[in-house]
């Protein structure tokens, strides 16, 4: 079983390698020449260097390999075009290689984002037949390489699965977060929203299945954790993994909108993207990110293993270890 991951040093891709190297796959990771590889020294992997920008150089890479988890992709960027280079022109050129060279390939799963299929308008968990409503650039962009996607499926076995919000060891995402609870005290947007949330290697474990089983080819999965919390309660249920008691400061949504512009222009100034640009803030002022994993469950068998607490407690002591908080 040889498998390539592509972003296989990031936070979710490490993971992936870990899990899919615990299970017995013989791994390959996709890097390139500059990339920071401290996820994954010391791991019995082979390394293939190669960009999802240039289809010549994944020509080796997809070459005789089995199964292609493609993890790979920008999550902040200054303009759609950005996004789009990578996420969906990369993501084309890397089924491109697939079509072409990768002889005998099973599965090749696209790990894209709740981002594409957009928040819950009404409350409903949105579920994998809704339309896609993406409110963002990262997820317009999202959208754009599942479609490329799907319009191999009929060429390449395609599954794609759809994450929400990830959190666990090496994420520096919600770094910010856990260090202001470190502090006592945390920042929410003024009036209740709601999310499901997700521990990393649930995600890994829904990803592994999504390329595994042979009823997943054509179909898309949401994979998330079993329930859904409120920001204030996911804030209290870490502070007390972290044993500190936590005062909530609410800030109104124009604090956000004006943050997120004033990050945009200082990126527009800089030529360097900012996390929490306006276009993220439109994200963070839903108040419903919302998915159903009923299909996931019954197609794929996926049933989240790690409670809230099980995975947060897992994350602070890393973070702990690593001295990041």
């Amino acid at each position: 079983m040889t498998a390539l991951v592509t972003g296989s040093n990031g936070f979710l891709g490490s993971h992936l390698v870990e899990g899919l190297l615990a299970r017995g796959y013989d791994v390959h990771c996709l890097v390139r020449r500059t990339s920071d590889l401290k996820w994954l020294r010391g791991l019995p992997v082979r390394l293939v260097y190669g960009d999802v920008t240039s289809e010549e150089s994944l020509r080796e890479a997809v070459a005789g390999k089995r199964y292609v988890y493609h993890a790979a992709g920008l999550v902040k960027a200054r303009s759609q075009w950005a996004f789009d280079r990578v996420n969906c022109r990369g993501t084309a050129k890397v089924l491109r290689a697939c079509w072409k060279h990768g002889v005998g390939l099973k599965r090749f799963v696209l790990i894209s984002s709740q981002s594409a299929g957009g928040p819950s308008l009404d409350g409903r968990p949105v579920a994998e037949g809704d339309e896609p409503q993406p409110v963002s650039r990262y997820g317009k962009s999202k959208v754009k390489a599942e479609e490329v996607a799907r319009n191999y499926a009929g060429r390449l076995p395609v599954t794609i699965v759809r994450p929400p919000a990830i959190f666990g060891p090496r994420d520096r995402g919600m770094l910010p977060f856990f260090n202001m609870l470190k502090k006592g005290v945390v920042v929410l947007v003024r009036g209740e929203r709601y999310a499901n949330l997700v521990y990393v290697k649930d995600v890994v474990a829904g990803t592994i299945l999504a390329g595994e089983r042979e009823e997943a080819a054509g179909q898309t999965y949401y994979i998330a954790g079993q329930r859904v919390y409120a920001w204030r309660e996911f804030a209290e249920v870490a502070a007390a993994v972290m044993g500190k008691r936590v005062r909530v400061a609410s800030v109104p949504e124009i604090a956000v909108r004006t943050l997120g512009a004033v990050n945009s222009l200082a990126a527009a100034l800089t030529r360097r993207a900012r996390m929490l640009d306006w276009q993220k803030a439109r994200e963070i002022l839903q108040p419903y990110w919302l998915c159903d994993i009923s299909k996931a469950k019954k197609e794929l068998g996926y049933v989240p293993s790690y409670s809230l607490e099980e995975g947060l407690a897992e994350t602070i002591q890393w973070y702990r270890t690593q001295g990041w908080t």
